[in-house]
């Protein structure tokens, strides 16, 4: 049986690395975009995600943005309105987390985070997606 992909969009090659880490512990594929070479409808295209895991400040090299995250979440729920999205950013999370709500996140976790509590997120949204 083929597994589940959970979509990560996260710029910093550690932090998407400890993602993936975490998600492939649950069982599920992971699936890294460092940035976003294509459209999301093309990448949702490609990849039917069980979730989406997404940092707010997509970053290249030299530190120009090449995405937003609120953006970009407002797309996933356009398009695929049942696929949970996690925001996971260190921006401030009354500010940034109510925000990244109103945007359509089903969850907002800040960085430096708990790996238990991810993980928690991740089970928790998969089976209210049942």
């Amino acid at each position: 049986m083929k597994a589940k992909n959970i979509l990560i969009i996260e710029d910093s090659p550690t932090q998407s690395a400890v993602l993936a880490g975490i998600v492939s512990s649950l069982g599920y594929e992971a699936r890294v975009f460092h940035n976003l070479p294509r459209s999301v409808s093309q990448i949702l295209s490609e990849v039917t995600p069980e979730m989406v895991l997404l940092d707010l400040r997509l970053l290249d090299s030299d530190g120009n943005s090449v995405g937003d995250g609120f953006q970009i979440c407002r797309e996933v729920k356009r398009l695929e309105p049942e696929t949970p999205v996690i925001i996971v950013s260190s921006e401030d999370v009354n500010e940034a987390g109510e925000w990244a709500k109103m945007q359509g996140a089903d969850a907002f976790l800040q960085k430096p985070f708990v790996l238990e509590d991810l993980k928690r997120l991740i089970k928790e949204l998969s089976l209210a997606k049942l």
